[in-house]
This record gives C-alpha cells, structure tokens and sequence, in this order.
C-alpha cells in the first residue's frame, strides 16, 4: 500500500463509516435488551447483580463507535496525522475524553465529557475484558439504563450531523488526496436526501 492509498483509507469519511457501522450493530443489540439475563450471585452474602446478556456487547460497540467518530474529526483537523504511511500517535488512544479535548471540531465539548468518561471507563475495563491491568481499576459492569442510551444516542446524532456537513465541503490531505462526499441516506441517525423531485 502507498502513502496515497493509506490516506484513502485513513481519511474522515471512512472513519464516519466505521462509527455508522459500529452505531447500527450497537443498536441492533439494543433492540433484544431484557430478552436475556446474566445474574451473578454471591453464596456468602446471598447478594446479587443482574444484567442484560448483551450489556457487554452494547457498550462495547457504541464505545468503539464513538472513538471512531471523534478521530474523524481529528483527521478532518489535522490531515497531518494520517501522512507517511501511518497514523498519529495521537490517533493512537482509547481514551474518548483525551480524544475529544485534542478536537476543535467535535460538538457539546464539555457537555458529552460525562457521557465520554462513561464508555471511555467501560472500554479500559470491564467492557473489553473481564478485569482490569490491576485490581485497583476493577470494577463491576455497568449496566447500560435509558439514561445513558439516551445520552449516547444524542451525541452519535450530533456527531453525525456535524460530520455530514463537513465531509460535503472539500477536504485536503495529505500526499496530494482531497475530495468532499455527497452523503445521500441515514448516518448516525441522521436522514439526508438530496435527490430531486
């Protein structure tokens, strides 16, 4: 693969698709939430916790969706982070939080760092693996409530909308790639027709 191809792959529009991908699978599993129950009981105490067989999995997926998301905004912002064949080390985290403060682009900066911190803490533990590196950082799993659907949903749409907009204008990479999408269909809930009556 040349540095030219590599852009081609690396830039915002695919990593808009990868997020679109993410969001319709996340919430294809949320549409059987309650249908399977995984509860887990302590014999000591008798205490116990329950929760959706497909938390995991939704949680996961919507986190993943998010981090794609945001680095489409980051590569919109700095084309120089996808040049020579690889990517940034900035492009190189996890952390939704870090990611999101490194974006002059990405809508409700400070009004998704809660919601960010949620699915960022999920996806270091408890989401991806079953403990954490130590078991200072375990934690149980969160169970996902409307609450926090609501808030995921709200920011996805607000990411895709501003992301619609931008990827419609010209952009310029690196290693001579630019170009701009015309976005016909739904994308992270978002419902665009440009065709003619």
């Amino acid at each position: 693969m040349t540095n030219e191809e590599f852009v081609e792959t690396a830039n915002p529009h695919s990593w808009f698709l990868v997020a679109d991908d993410l969001h319709y699978q996340a919430k294809i599993l949320m549409q059987n939430f309650g249908t399977r129950t995984l509860t887990r009981r302590d014999l000591t105490t008798g205490d116990s916790i329950s929760w959706d067989n497909s938390n995991r999995a939704v949680f996961l997926l919507a986190s993943f969706a998010l981090e794609n998301a945001i680095k489409a905004f980051l590569v919109y912002d700095h084309p120089g982070w996808i040049s020579n064949g690889t990517l940034s080390k900035h492009l190189k985290t996890h952390s939704l939080t870090k990611l999101s403060k490194m974006s002059n682009l990405v809508p409700y900066k400070q009004r998704s760092q809660a919601i960010l911190k949620i699915f960022e803490d999920g996806n270091e533990s408890w989401a991806r693996y079953p403990c954490s590196l130590k078991k200072d950082f375990t934690r149980e799993p969160l169970i996902l409530d409307h609450e926090l659907w609501c808030g995921y949903l709200w920011l996805m749409k607000a990411y895709g909308k501003k992301l619609i907009n931008l990827l419609s204008k010209r952009w310029d990479g690196p290693h001579g790639f630019s170009g701009h999408y015309n976005i016909d269909g739904t994308f992270l809930d978002n419902h665009i027709n440009h065709a003619k009556d």
